[in-house]
């Protein structure tokens, strides 16, 4: 994610002093937006993880699925002490941050959001790749063999926050921060008392925060080393990638789905067959049991997102080749995951670039409360986004909505058996 908090430098007394953002949309967005989009996703992520984590849904892609549902909601939660703090009770964000909440400051808002988004995006990368690697490769692939099994997935998911945390470990050196008395922001600079002395002004600890020795010496090299990186390794990189897969895979489907539906008019006279020599029951019978003529051998992908393949019975996959099976509806949920992933990546690798080209070429784009504006509504969509992954899972895996029903189900009969209990001793009468 982008810093839409970031510190600002206009002010009259030390451009070195840490202040907010106090934009008609950082109150809005920060102090009421923001922090109900967290509660929402912390419900529906644990709702989500209480599915895909139960026995019956291990699977390599349902893990990444979990490692992809606790990235986000970190990076939605990691913020909200300092929003609920500064801008939802009283008006904190008008007065300069304490030396206290400095250092909580960056890392709540900035360091860690960060890392978690990174982490959400390769997270992201590799379920496509994996899903690649079901659909569009053959069983005995070597790379499908590697790649989709459960010890590979953990390994990813490892590997991609340790990614992610290198990435952005040299934020933590970018800064000192140092305590200083500073004039209030909040109160008038000069007091009169009753008989109308005047009075030394209201001061405040404040936060000041520079730059450290070295970054300071190679500023420019180090921040150009930085976005560049970042936006390339970050974001332009797999967001093209994702984009090749999810083109890919939806190519993939769309010929599927043609030779489902030419198989199913192959079918069609079979059946029609079978029903004037045999009865109701045997009819329904034989037209599960009837295979099409060359009918390509399709390779079942694992199951995803909630979407667990029930065993198979005898002559069941001529059944399933003529209509869109598990792995399909599999297929497409996780093209729509990644879809709407894209939509709101893209405008945020776009605003890192220009800032990019700011750095760089030392030219000014957008003014200060522009570019603090943009992040916000960018952050916020990206956010947004995140409590959705539970109803494309709701919508399109049937085995995920089993399950959640199950929840609920399990828990009202768990009260039922209680409240029965209690009725029950309560008729026994004590001797």
């Amino acid at each position: 994610m982008m810093d839409g908090n970031s510190p600002s430098n206009s002010n009259a007394y030390d451009s070195s002093l840490f202040s907010l953002d106090q934009s008609r949309f950082a109150v809005p967005i920060n102090g009421v937006l923001m922090p109900l989009i967290a509660v929402v996703t912390l419900v529906n992520n644990a709702l989500v993880l209480a599915i895909l984590l139960r026995r019956q849904m291990r699977s390599p892609t349902n893990a990444l699925l979990t490692a992809l549902a606790v990235s986000d909601t970190l990076t939605s939660v990691c913020p909200v002490p300092c929003f609920v703090h500064f801008y939802t009770f009283g008006r904190r964000y008008l007065e300069w941050v304490p030396y206290s909440w400095c250092f909580a400051y960056f890392c709540l808002t900035d360091y860690l959001p960060t890392v978690f988004h990174t982490a959400s995006i390769w997270l992201t990368a590799s379920l496509a790749v994996q899903r690649y690697a079901y659909v569009c490769c053959s069983v005995n692939s070597t790379f499908r063999r590697r790649l989709c099994t459960m010890r590979s997935a953990v390994c990813i998911i490892v590997g991609v926050y340790m990614a992610a945390i290198s990435s952005q470990a040299c934020r933590l050196g970018e800064l000192t921060f140092s305590s200083v008395r500073a004039p209030s922001l909040m109160v008038n600079s000069i007091h009169v008392d009753d008989d109308g002395n005047r009075t030394a002004a209201v001061e405040v600890t404040a936060c000041r925060y520079e730059q450290t020795a070295y970054i300071a010496r190679h500023e420019t090299i180090y921040y150009n080393v930085y976005y560049w990186s970042r936006v390339l390794l970050i974001h332009v990189i797999p967001c093209s990638a994702l984009v090749v897969l999810n083109a890919s895979l939806i190519r993939t489907m769309r010929a599927a789905h043609q030779r489902r539906c030419q198989l199913t008019s192959q079918l069609g006279s079979r059946r029609l067959t079978v029903a004037t020599t045999e009865g109701h029951g045997s009819q329904y019978e034989m037209q599960l049991l009837v295979s099409p003529p060359d009918a390509p051998a399709q390779p079942a992908p694992a199951p995803a997102a909630g979407v667990s393949n029930p065993p198979r019975q005898q002559g069941d996959s001529s059944a399933r080749s003529v209509g869109p099976d598990s792995s399909t509806r599999a297929t497409m949920m996780l093209v729509i995951v990644v879809g709407v992933f894209l939509i709101v990546e893209v405008p945020l690798s776009v605003l890192l670039l220009f800032v990019i080209i700011e750095n760089t070429f030392h030219v000014d784009l957008f003014s200060d409360a522009t570019r603090y504006t943009a992040a916000l509504l960018v952050n916020c969509c990206i956010v947004i986004t995140y409590p959705l992954n539970f109803f494309i899972y709701c919508t399109m895996s049937q085995r995920f909505r089993q399950l959640f029903c199950e929840l609920f189900r399990r828990r009202a009969n768990f009260n039922n058996t209680m409240q029965a209990s209690v009725r029950r001793s309560a008729r026994i009468d004590p001797e």
